[in-house]
């Protein structure tokens, strides 16, 4: 019984840990592989986790619009966004603290 205890915190623990990579919805699949599915990525691809949802939001529509000069691949990446799915993806990283 003394063991139970904390092999039950132990698994609960861990639960918690993965539960953003599992619960990543299916439009920020394509941002997990370059931003990670924790949104902070090493190297030279910012970090998006934590920032307010309004700012990634907008962000993706001015990608979307082509209102970002000299931008890589972002443009391509969200044209197949929809409007929901940009919320979706804002709302899910900024959601990770």
């Amino acid at each position: 019984m003394r063991l139970l205890l904390p092999l039950a915190i132990l698994a609960a623990t861990l639960a918690v840990g993965t539960a953003h990579a599992a619960d990543l919805p299916a439009a920020a699949a394509v941002c997990a592989n370059c931003h990670g599915t924790d949104g902070r990525k090493d190297g030279p691809i910012p970090a998006i986790a934590g920032k307010p949802a309004v700012l990634i939001a907008s962000k993706l529509r001015d990608f979307k619009a082509d209102k970002i000069a000299n931008a890589t691949v972002m443009p391509r990446l969200v044209k197949g966004l929809t409007e929901a799915e940009i919320d979706t993806v804002a709302t899910y990283f900024a959601a990770i603290r």
